[in-house]
């Protein structure tokens, strides 16, 4: 028998099969949710598609792996191109060929996950320093 918990919505003390989060009473409510944030996710993702879809883009993005065919990190075979600094949707740094690395998807991933952790360090860092 699976095991149960209590709905999400404010006030409701019904009980809902595990991996719901709303009793059948509120799951037009769980709806909303994923659709709110699937939205807000493809709102992100979407941030830099004109960038990337460019020809400019394309272009560059090929020569680099033709050039350096190798992980610039671990040598396995690139498949995927990095900008080393953030470029914030500055043109002149996105294609600035001094600012890529060719890349294996792995160590992308790896590199990717170093820079948002660094990021929230530095926005927690300078959260402490307005309180401070």
């Amino acid at each position: 028998m699976p095991l149960k918990k209590i709905c999400k919505a404010p006030g409701c003390t019904r009980l809902c099969d595990r991996g719901r989060m709303y009793c059948i009473e509120h799951q037009a409510l769980e709806f909303r949710d994923r659709e709110s944030r699937g939205a807000y996710q493809s709102a992100q993702h979407g941030r830099w598609d004109e960038m990337y879809n460019s020809p400019k883009w394309r272009t560059l993005r090929a020569e680099k792996l033709r050039k350096c065919p190798d992980c610039e990190i671990c040598g396995e075979p690139a498949t995927e191109v990095h900008h080393m600094r953030a470029h914030n949707g500055d043109w002149d740094l996105f294609l600035d060929p001094d600012n890529l690395m060719s890349i294996c998807h792995a160590c992308h991933l790896k590199e990717t996950q170093k820079e948002s952790v660094e990021r929230k360090r530095q926005k927690a860092e300078a959260k402490r320093r307005i309180w401070y």
